[in-house]
C-alpha cells in the first residue's frame, strides 16, 4: 500500500496576491510617518514661526496752536450773553476801547503775563457801548513757572471750583454793577481766562475754549 509522508494536510502557501497587499500597506504607513506633526520635545527648527508684530507708535505733539480771537469762541456762544448787536471788538485803536480792562493785569499777573511762550486776549461787546463787554484769553503757558503762577492766583483770592478734570479756579469781583466772575482753567501747558458776568457764564465760555484748542491741536491730548 502507498502511504503519504506527514498528516495528509497540505501546508498552505502565501499567494502573490497578499504579498503585494502587505507591501502596499507597509509603503503607506511609512508615507504617512513623514507627514506626522512634531510632538513636544521635537526640534524647534522644524515648528512654524511667525515674524513679530511691530508696535504702532503713537503721533507725535506738534507744537501748540494758540487760537485767534475769530478761533478762540463760537460767535454763537458769544452772541448768548450779548444778543444780535454784540461782536467781537478790536484791542486796539479807535474802534475799541481806551484802556483794555483785563483783570489779570489788575490782579498783579503782569510779570507772569510778560513770560508766556503765545497768547492772545480778545474782548466781545459793542461797538458803540463799552461799557458792557466780557474778556477771553488763551496762552501758551509752558515757559511759566506753574509754581509761580498757582501762587498768584491764590494770591489773587481765586478759589478752586469743580470742573470735571480741569484744573480751574473762579474770583468773586465786585463792579460798579454788581459782580464779575474771573475764571482761570489750567491744562497741561494751556492757560485759559474769561471774565462774564455770573460764574456758570464764565466757566461754560472757558470749556467752549477749551474745545476749539483741542479742535485745533489734536495731537496735544488735552
Amino acid at each position: 500500500m502507498n502511504t503519504f509522508a506527514g498528516s495528509g494536510v497540505p501546508s498552505a502557501r502565501p499567494s502573490t496576491r497578499r504579498i503585494l497587499a502587505a507591501a502596499s500597506a507597509a509603503l503607506v504607513a511609512i508615507s504617512l510617518t513623514g507627514c506626522t506633526l512634531p510632538v513636544d520635545g521635537a526640534d524647534a527648527s522644524d515648528q512654524p514661526t511667525s515674524s513679530p508684530v511691530e508696535p504702532t507708535a503713537a503721533p507725535a505733539a506738534e507744537p501748540l496752536v494758540v487760537p485767534n480771537c475769530e478761533q478762540m469762541l463760537p460767535e454763537s456762544i458769544a452772541l448768548e450773553y450779548l444778543g444780535d448787536r454784540g461782536e467781537l471788538l478790536p484791542t486796539e485803536g479807535d474802534q475799541g476801547p481806551e484802556e483794555v480792562p483785563w483783570a489779570l493785569h489788575a490782579q498783579g499777573f503782569d510779570t507772569i503775563l510778560d513770560t508766556v511762550a503765545q497768547r492772545d486776549q480778545c474782548i466781545w461787546g459793542y461797538p458803540d457801548n463799552f461799557h458792557s463787554f466780557f474778556t477771553i484769553m488763551v496762552a501758551d503757558a509752558s515757559s511759566v513757572e506753574a509754581a509761580a503762577l498757582r501762587d498768584q492766583i491764590a494770591e489773587a483770592g481765586y478759589e478752586s471750583t469743580p470742573n470735571g478734570d480741569v484744573e480751574t479756579f473762579v474770583l468773586q469781583e465786585e463792579t460798579s454793577d454788581g459782580y464779575d466772575y474771573p475764571t482761570i482753567a489750567l491744562v497741561d501747558d494751556l492757560w485759559l481766562f474769561a471774565e462774564l458776568f455770573e460764574p456758570e457764564d464764565s466757566l461754560r465760555v472757558v470749556n467752549a475754549m477749551l474745545d476749539e484748542v483741542r479742535t485745533l491741536n489734536p495731537t496735544r491730548g488735552y
